[in-house]
């Protein structure tokens, strides 16, 4: 294959990704972009979710436990509690298998509490309501299981798309470190091939970044055999089940969160289950200095709630390469691992995509005119002859 015709198939595949999954990449990108602050534009949306007095600092988690109990008492499953990160935002807790809904799909029972008085402020549907709506679009397009499988699938094409724009980019020839420099020359057609060009080119390695991660987590089982050669992965299996103790009384909420931060003593609480079955223990997720994500990060404690100690912990920081690859997929995703910028620069690269499918589109538009114009031209030099 000669060197013109390599360029020209390469020309040919990048065209034909962008023209037929352009829109899918949109909308994926868009999305994703709201998403990235989507607990601020809920609360936003919905001030009933802003606190409006200073978080107590030693607030009585039990009574949050207690308030959800009464409020609903039809619910007996497990209640998983937020904790606020800030002293503005209320606590929130989701009721994680509502009996009316699918077991196999996430749509859980999202409550709001008060943090002062535990009152309920508002009770909604994961995916009836707008910012989870967007996230289940983002995440699988609607479509439960199969979605997330075309997510990576699109997500893929994203990756080969994106790395062959960089091949046909590449700057060649003596000045190729000139042409490099970002400038958007005069007239419209040269106009839209640089912006199209340059866009790509300096936002291809956040593009890759946030395809690559959203593909490990739509569909991580995808990686995993070529991931978990790395390390052995920290095994669920090791936590030990919970052996109740005859006469033995369940320990509080807090008395829980006290024995885990005796085993991470410069953590923060995050996250926190109660138990439900006899052999079930508190669930509770903890930060640690050194994690990438503030929100969901990946230390956590199991506590007996009878015997009143740890059953077992995970300690992300200890951990090999595998499981390091997947604890930074979201928060790379995000952008959150490299703080508010990061997040920024990932509502930036979100939008990317639509600035690339219309520059390419109209380069599209704009050569075949151009062809159009260069073929009717050439009738009229050389009319048929009768």
């Amino acid at each position: 294959m000669t060197k013109f015709s390599w360029r020209r198939y390469v020309r040919m595949l990048h065209l034909y990704l962008g023209l037929f999954l352009g829109a899918v990449f949109v909308l994926l990108g868009l999305t994703g972009s709201f998403l990235v602050f989507y607990p601020e534009i809920d609360r936003w949306l919905n001030p009933a979710l802003v606190h409006q007095q200073p978080l107590q600092p030693n607030a009585a988690i039990q009574t949050w436990f207690d308030q959800l109990h009464e409020q609903f008492p039809e619910r007996q499953g497990a209640w998983r509690i937020e904790l606020p990160r800030q002293a503005d935002q209320v606590v929130f807790a989701r009721y994680l298998k509502p009996e009316e809904r699918d077991p196999n799909e996430f749509s859980p029972i999202v409550v709001a509490l008060d943090p002062s008085s535990g009152a309920v402020l508002s009770t909604r549907i994961w995916g009836e309501y707008l910012v989870t709506w967007m996230y289940d679009l983002h995440y699988s397009l609607l479509m439960g299981q199969s979605g997330k499988a075309w997510v990576s699938v699109f997500g893929i094409a994203l990756i080969v798309s994106v790395i062959l724009g960089l091949c046909l980019w590449v700057p060649r020839g003596k000045h190729r470190l000139t042409k490099a420099m970002p400038k958007v020359r005069n007239g419209s057609k040269k106009a839209v091939y640089d912006i199209h060009s340059y866009a790509g080119a300096y936002g291809a390695a956040w593009l890759l970044l946030i395809a690559v991660t959203g593909v490990g987590l739509a569909t991580p089982h995808w990686l995993e055999p070529m991931v978990n050669r790395m390390s052995v992965r920290w095994d669920m299996q090791t936590v030990p089940s919970v052996v109740p103790l005859p006469d033995a009384k369940r320990i509080s909420a807090d008395q829980a969160v006290s024995l885990a931060l005796t085993h991470f003593p410069n953590a923060k609480l995050r996250w926190i289950e109660a138990p439900v079955k006899p052999e079930d223990a508190y669930v509770l997720r903890l930060q640690q200095a050194g994690e990438p994500s503030e929100r969901f990060p990946k230390t956590f404690v199991w506590v007996d709630p009878f015997a009143a100690q740890v059953l077992a912990s995970r300690d992300p920081l200890k951990l090999g390469a595998a499981d390091v690859f997947f604890d930074w997929l979201h928060p790379l995703h995000n952008g959150e691992a490299f703080g508010r910028t990061g997040r920024i620069l990932a509502v930036i690269t979100g939008c990317l995509p639509l600035v690339l499918m219309l520059t390419g589109w109209l380069r599209w538009r704009q050569k075949n005119h151009a062809q159009k114009l260069g073929a009717n031209g050439r009738r009229h030099q050389h009319p048929p002859v009768d």
